[in-house]
């Protein structure tokens, strides 16, 4: 069976994320051909540009990059649940992603 990660893209105080990521996560969940967890970005706070060579080139000397690409690995695929900011994706989104590569 597929395992989707539905990640939740923002960390702004007061966000409606949340609400929107579980009732994604319901929904996906009636379904019997995959297995879905939520994955909230402000449970991995990623500083940035903190890592001295891209991910491509090897496994990360900082244990929160171990433990994001860690959480994110196991999944098949992803959903991403996240506001859009000034016709973009939220920074903390594009830093996550940034961190990771071979997951």
């Amino acid at each position: 069976m597929i395992s989707i990660g539905i990640i939740l893209g923002s960390t702004r105080p007061n966000r409606v994320g949340p609400q929107v990521a579980r009732w994604v996560h319901d929904q996906a969940s009636r379904r019997d051909d995959a297995t879905f967890d939520l994955i909230d970005l402000a449970d991995h706070p990623l500083p940035h540009l903190d890592e001295p060579v891209p991910p491509m080139f090897g496994p990360s000397v900082n244990q929160h990059t171990r433990d994001w690409t860690a959480r994110i690995a196991p999944f098949d695929g992803f959903v991403i649940v996240t506001p859009e900011y000034n016709g973009g994706m939220p920074g903390v989104l594009k830093n996550a992603i940034d961190h990771a590569c071979a997951e």
